[in-house]
């Protein structure tokens, strides 16, 4: 079980640990309009609350990680898997819905439980052996030749069952790329350098790719920055994708500020996502519209390689839909 220092999963502690300090920003989350019980458990490292505490911006970070009761509102659209993983499901782990690439439910744990997560809903299914079971799937599916780890967080696994599902990935020859999407470099940093000596290994045997899930430059700091700049040296290619969220980033002034800060770390920015129409989300969803004149005022401030592509995912789809 993990240090009640290092995670919390109570909002009253949560929020005392916050202190005086931020008393303005957290009093826009009255009592009233707060779910202390809620269906998608509240969970927040502490590192990720002393990003708070530091924050320019403290109401952008809360507002991804505290429940309130907006989230029990059923609005239309808004469904348990609004992406189609589960049609897209071929074994208990993978899911596969691009030719040539899988997909590698590695885990249900996250460093942090976000609001707006498309799998808030999602059934994860306890699995003894992870890496057997991916390894007898490659087996039969010489195709594929990217590989991406993703959850929960895939570096929230211990060094032992992260290595053993690498381990079991690199049997396979037609595999040549391994991609891993994280929020670690941002929540929980100590928890990506517990695997370091393997991420050292991995791109002499892969070309490796990490997409970081960074919504707003307060997120980032010099523990993110360290994080990046070993993962750089190591030959990790760096890119990010965000989700385009109202009251978090929703602002010309805040994506270029986070695109740019991005690139100070050695991280691209590689997509904006638009909400994901998971149930109980809603409040987050920015309208295409706006996303678009927000792209173009991007545009207009940043030069090509720090404009991330404005797309969302459509369920049965084979690829990523521009907006």
């Amino acid at each position: 079980m993990e240090n009640p220092r290092t995670v919390f999963t109570q909002i009253s502690e949560f929020l005392e640990y916050l202190g005086s300090d931020l008393a303005d920003a957290t009093a826009k989350f009255s009592k009233a309009e707060l779910d202390d019980k809620p269906k998608f458990p509240f969970q927040c490292s502490r590192h990720y609350a002393d990003l708070i505490k530091k924050a320019a911006n403290p109401t952008a970070l809360l507002r991804q990680i505290l429940p309130t009761k907006e989230e029990l509102k059923n609005i239309d659209g808004f469904v348990d898997d609004p992406v189609g993983d589960l049609p897209a499901s071929k074994s208990d782990c993978v899911i596969q819905k691009y030719d040539g690439r899988a997909l590698i439910v590695s885990t249900a744990t996250c460093g942090v439980r976000c609001r707006f997560c498309f799998r808030r809903n999602y059934p994860f299914r306890e699995i003894p052996n992870t890496a057997r079971e991916v390894d007898n799937w490659l087996d039969t599916h010489t195709d594929v030749w990217e590989v991406i780890l993703s959850g929960g967080d895939p570096l929230m696994l211990g060094p032992g069952k992260f290595r053993d599902l690498v381990e079991a990935i690199a049997k396979h020859p037609s595999v040549t790329t391994l991609r891993i999407h994280t929020r670690l470099p941002v929540v929980r940093p100590d928890l990506v350098m517990q695997h370091f000596e393997l991420l050292h290994e991995l791109p002499a045997r892969f070309n490796c790719v990490l997409v970081s899930h960074v919504n707003h430059s307060d997120e980032l700091d010099s523990e993110s920055a360290t994080v990046f700049a070993q993962l750089r040296f190591s030959g990790w290619t760096l890119l990010n994708q965000s989700v385009l969220l109202k009251g978090v980033n929703d602002s010309t002034d805040k994506l270029t500020t986070l695109c740019r800060k991005l690139f100070s770390q050695g991280v691209l920015p590689y997509y904006l996502h638009q909400l994901d129409h998971a149930s109980g989300v809603a409040h987050f969803e920015v309208d295409d519209n706006t996303a678009r004149s927000l792209i173009d005022e991007i545009r207009k401030q940043l030069p090509g390689y720090l404009v991330p592509k404005l797309v969302r995912e459509i369920a049965g789809e084979k690829s990523k839909t521009p907006v």
